[in-house]
Parts: C-alpha cells; structure tokens; sequence
C-alpha cells in the first residue's frame, strides 16, 4: 500500500496542474530520479516544465478531482 503523499504514476498522469495564479498545464509523465520523483507538465505558455515532486513545490494532490496545485519554485520557469 501507499504511504501518505504517495501516489501511483498511472493516477498522476493526465492530472490539471494548478498556480497560485490559476491552470498551468498537465502532468504528461513521471520521471522517477534517486533523490525524488519530478513530474513532467506540459504547458502551453511554458511548454515542457520539470516540477520536482518535493513538498516546496506540490501543495496538493486531489485524485478525485484529477487536481494537482503546485508552487512554482525560483528559477522553475525561467
């Protein structure tokens, strides 16, 4: 079973990913590292983005609603 704040990739994947300021895209993959997972969202004004899946940067996931609400981190998008 999953501990709490984990999730299985099949689930993550096709998920919205939201701002503080509002949609950003959706998660396109998951890329599984040594140190933590690093979701792959794919946005239209950004294009590609690799969020690491750390608690700084997702603040919550809700698989019933396929949500996931994100903080973008410095240097993230620039």
């Amino acid at each position: 079973s999953l501990e709490e704040n984990e999730y299985y990739i099949a689930d993550l994947i096709g998920m919205e990913v939201f701002t503080e300021e509002g949609h950003f895209g959706i998660v396109k993959d998951v890329m599984e590292t040594g140190a933590n997972d690093v979701y792959i969202v794919d946005s239209k004004e950004h294009g590609e983005v690799l969020i690491p899946a750390i608690h700084d940067c997702i603040l919550d996931v809700d698989l019933d609603e396929q949500k996931m609400t994100i903080h973008l981190l410095p240097g993230l998008i620039d």
